[in-house]
């Protein structure tokens, strides 16, 4: 992988490059999108929010802190980007976890919770897993959030007979797999700028969707939320 550092690009803004800037204020546009979505989190209560709203809290953070660590070059700041990330996949796997027993599910959180902690401690031991983590982070967050979140999302979508909860789970599903997947894989090629278009379009797809999902929900029948 290329040092993402000798990937920074562009015209200077605000004292940053054009690749930190854009990833500072795409972390800025996540957490705006969290806030809007902190409503229908705790009104609702159900897996597939819970999920979208974790999605949009720890990538607002990993954001900030890689482009605030893109123009410092102070490890430390990728490794808080990192650590949202990993604790981030836990509430994110909380969705595919939602049809297992609820006896299951409240052994395997805090165990899954403990993991991806105890992984973080051993790539902080010295300064050269340090250098790594990052790298790893990326395609951790393809894997666990992108592929495997995103993707549980994405087939409840095309499974529902629903519309308007078909709509939410392939526009919210859609929204992370263009940031998790697309944008990480772009981001590890060295398309820094089409990295950031991809992470831009992730928010807009979630709140786009659960706002027209909202609008044909209130047309349908009124039946329970189980997801």
């Amino acid at each position: 992988m290329m040092d993402m550092h000798s990937m920074s690009m562009g015209p200077m803004i605000f004292g940053f490059d054009l690749v930190s800037f854009l990833m500072i204020l795409s972390g800025i546009v996540y957490f705006i999108c969290a806030l809007f979505l902190w409503k229908p989190f705790r009104e609702e209560k159900n897996e597939l929010i819970g999920a979208l709203f974790a999605f949009l809290t720890y990538q607002s953070v990993s954001m900030v802190f890689m482009g605030i660590e893109m123009h410092t070059m102070n490890l430390f700041y990728s490794n808080v980007a990192s650590l949202a990330i990993f604790i981030g996949s836990v509430y994110m796997l909380k969705f595919p976890m939602s049809k297992l027993r609820e006896g299951t599910r409240k052994i395997l959180f805090p165990l899954i919770l403990a993991a991806v902690i105890t992984l973080f401690i051993w790539f902080m031991q010295n300064e050269a897993r340090q250098m790594q983590l990052m790298h790893f982070t990326l395609w951790y967050d393809l894997v666990i959030n992108g592929i495997i979140a995103g993707g549980s999302i994405l087939l409840l979508g095309f499974m529902t007979s629903e519309k308007w909860l078909r709509l939410k789970a392939i526009g919210g599903g859609s929204g992370v797999v263009s940031c998790c997947i697309v944008a990480n894989t772009t981001m590890l090629t060295g398309a820094m700028l089409t990295s950031s278009v991809f992470a831009f379009l992730a928010p807009v797809l979630i709140l786009g969707s659960l706002s027209l999902a909202k609008k044909q929900q209130k047309t349908a029948p009124q039946q329970p939320e189980t997801v």
